[in-house]
């Protein structure tokens, strides 16, 4: 046997992130608007008789051993198939790390859905999105893709209206923000929900960029009180984004423009370690 496939990671952004309750378990209770951007890794995945699951990657700060995710979605899928093969993976980063942009769950989600390609669509969407699930509540989310509301801890998603054309300018600083430590920072001092999601939502239906622009919320923000993110907030409304906001617990700032022009011009004007433009990806 000898199979090769390449899938595209496609990073996520979330419009809207708040954490609505706690569960018995521990673990958080979300309710975030996620978009998926054309932002991607490239993970490259290679088939073949025997056993072992390999990984590279060209950053070094990636792991590339059982700790990855693409490593444990590899395995998920094997298991989950009752099958047991070779697999090598090599991964080429473009989203950056620990920036809230879902760069290791997209990458788990890019193996389950090359792997079940190789075998034919051996398992159903369904049963992608429940292996997925057991390895990062980010994932069905990145497999599915589009524009969608995700509730429980991020994993239970409904479709709704697609983000009409625009344009994201995304930035992140010279700081990174560890996710474990940002929901234990909510734990110390929770934040009352906000109700805002139905202006986004609506915002959505009516296919309105700037009314969802205006309704963009992330509670980390306001758990952080940062601010260095507030400044590339401001800089980014400054230079005619219509909304900014931080994506997942961060560092990573995106601004949403009416066009690909305006935000161009407007990173000539950011001097950010990383920034790009990218635009949404929408389901057919």
């Amino acid at each position: 046997m000898n199979l090769k496939t390449t899938v595209k990671a496609y990073a996520k952004l979330n419009l809207f992130l708040d954490i609505t309750g706690r569960y018995p378990n521990g673990y958080h209770e979300l309710c975030t608007v996620m978009q998926q951007i054309d932002l991607h890794d490239d993970v490259e995945i290679a088939v073949t008789d025997g056993k072992g699951i390999t990984i590279s990657c060209d950053n070094p700060l990636v792991p590339c051993d059982e700790r990855n995710i693409a490593y444990k979605a590899a395995k998920a899928f094997l298991e989950r198939i009752g099958r047991d093969f070779a697999v090598e993976m090599a991964i080429k980063k473009r989203i950056p790390l620990e920036g809230g942009m879902g760069g290791s769950s997209t990458d788990g989600a890019a193996v389950l859905t090359g792997l079940n390609r190789l075998f034919d669509n051996t398992l159903s969407a369904q049963q992608l999105y429940e292996t997925g699930n057991r390895l990062g509540a980010d994932i069905p989310f990145c497999i599915h893709g589009g524009t969608a509301l995700c509730k429980g801890t991020g994993n239970i998603f409904t479709e709704v209206k697609p983000l009409p054309q625009c344009t994201f300018a995304i930035i992140q600083p010279d700081f990174t923000n560890n996710t474990g430590i940002a929901y234990m920072t909510y734990d110390k001092a929770p934040v009352p929900p906000n109700s805002d999601i139905d202006r986004m939502l609506e915002g959505l239906e009516n296919e309105d960029v700037k009314a969802v622009s205006k309704a963009c919320y992330n509670v980390f923000e306001q758990l952080y009180g940062d601010r260095r993110i507030e400044a590339i907030r401001t800089e980014l409304l400054a230079l005619g984004a219509t909304g900014a906001s931080m994506t997942g617990s961060g560092s990573v700032v995106f601004g949403i423009f009416e066009n690909e022009k305006k935000a161009e011009n407007a990173l000539k004007f950011l001097n950010y370690p990383f920034g790009i433009i990218a635009k949404p990806i929408n389901n057919p």
